[in-house]
């Protein structure tokens, strides 16, 4: 009754988690892209206040808001790479 050719196409053996785990993954997913904006965020905020309270131009600005950026493109990187996105098949998968 069992016949491994006539699974259903939705199923696939590899990649079982089901509905959560789905649901959990798309969670990480957009914690990454929440991850990425506030560190672009607290970095400008962090650069507008440091140029307000020593009264230069938008110096630190710039370089605090370049730095948020670089900072959050990592955390977002780490955060999508631990998701385990082990379900697509990769390059060297690929025949």
């Amino acid at each position: 009754m069992n016949d491994p050719d006539k699974t259903p196409a939705g199923t696939d053996q590899k990649g079982q988690g089901g509905y959560w785990s789905a649901r959990f993954k798309g969670l990480l997913q957009v914690g990454a892209g929440n991850m990425f904006a506030s560190s672009v965020i607290a970095g400008l905020f962090l650069g507008f206040m440091l140029d307000s309270w020593l009264e230069t131009a938008p110096i630190f600005m710039l370089i605090l808001g370049a730095l948020g950026f670089i900072a959050g493109m990592r955390n977002a990187k780490k955060a999508l790479l631990a998701t385990g996105r082990d379900d697509e098949p990769r390059d060297s998968d690929r025949s």
